[in-house]
């Protein structure tokens, strides 16, 4: 069945034309405005570019799928944390002066859900004419036990196509090309700084100029002690960024739009690489957590330096 809506809220009479306990996929039929969306807003998850991820900024939909949220926490008390802030004064002489600070404010504490994890990959349609389709990697059942799990896909799949279609299949449906890897981190060529490949991301679009400057600064600072690599996120880990200090066995994740702290871990890149982010985020597998504070670059260049 074909869906073209914002978004839905009950599921059943979407699935009218299946049995119940039957099996089906979630996706779109592929054309030249499917192939245009999965270039410019989604992530190649493996090494044949047959499986995608959507990048978050898309959507609300996209950003639980990907990226996961933080949602405040209101049973607890309020604590101490801090934003961005422009500012600006005129001295005595009236010279203007002007400046960003991190700003204290009491807010509530936030618990971090972690993301779907929804991937895309391509399907060939065996019953009608091997056609193309793009479906969500996973097969769906017509029981009530999946319905939410049911409506969030279809949501995810209308938030980024503005239609959505339900594909039940034989056992003659199947992928186009097998999955091989996920590469969920990109190395950076030596030299190219961080911060030029994040400053005009799509992914910034929810993010204030007193954020963008605090984030070149924290970006830059932590370039000043001479990373041995870098690495950006892509998929579930859009936005993040890891400095590989090999010598020191010491490596710094940081965001550039999620969260509010850089976290230090002193183990083997290979094994921080395939940590899943709520490992990271609730895991406490890190050796320190830095709050980003008006104290971060002391307590930074204290474990970088020791």
């Amino acid at each position: 069945m074909e869906i073209k809506m914002k978004r839905i809220r009950s599921v059943k009479k979407y699935l009218a034309d299946i049995d119940e306990n039957g099996t089906f996929y979630i996706g779109v039929q592929v054309d030249s405005k499917v192939k245009n969306i999965l270039t410019q807003y989604f992530d190649v998850m493996d090494s044949k570019k047959t499986l995608f991820m959507p990048q978050p900024y898309i959507g609300i939909m996209s950003k639980r799928n990907t990226v996961g949220e933080f949602i405040a926490d209101k049973t607890k008390p309020k604590e101490t944390q801090y934003r961005a802030q422009n500012w600006s004064l005129k001295d005595w002489g009236g010279t203007w002066h002007s400046g960003t600070s991190e700003v204290p404010y009491l807010g509530y504490p936030k618990n971090f859900t972690p993301p779907k994890n929804y991937y895309f990959h391509y399907l060939k349609d065996s019953q009608h004419n091997n056609n193309q389709l793009l479906v969500i990697d996973k097969t769906f059942t017509n029981v009530d036990a999946e319905f939410d799990n049911i409506r969030f896909c279809i949501n995810l799949v209308l938030e980024i196509f503005s239609r959505a279609e339900t594909f039940i299949f034989d056992t003659k449906g199947q992928r186009i090309t097998p999955i091989i890897k996920i590469v969920p981190w990109e190395v950076l060529p030596k030299g190219k700084k961080i911060w030029n490949v994040f400053k005009n991301g799509k992914s910034y679009s929810n993010v204030s100029e007193s954020e963008k400057h605090l984030i070149k600064e924290r970006f830059n600072y932590i370039e000043s002690f001479k990373p041995d690599a870098e690495y950006r996120g892509i998929g579930n880990y859009n936005g993040y960024v890891v400095f590989c200090f090999e010598n020191k066995k010491i490596y710094v994740l940081d965001s550039a739009i999620y969260g509010n702290a850089i976290y230090i871990f002193s183990d083997s890149w290979k094994k921080l690489s395939k940590l899943s982010k709520r490992e990271i985020i609730r895991g406490n597998l890190e050796k320190k957590r830095i709050i980003h504070s008006p104290n971060w670059k002391r307590e930074l260049k204290k474990e970088l330096t020791e």
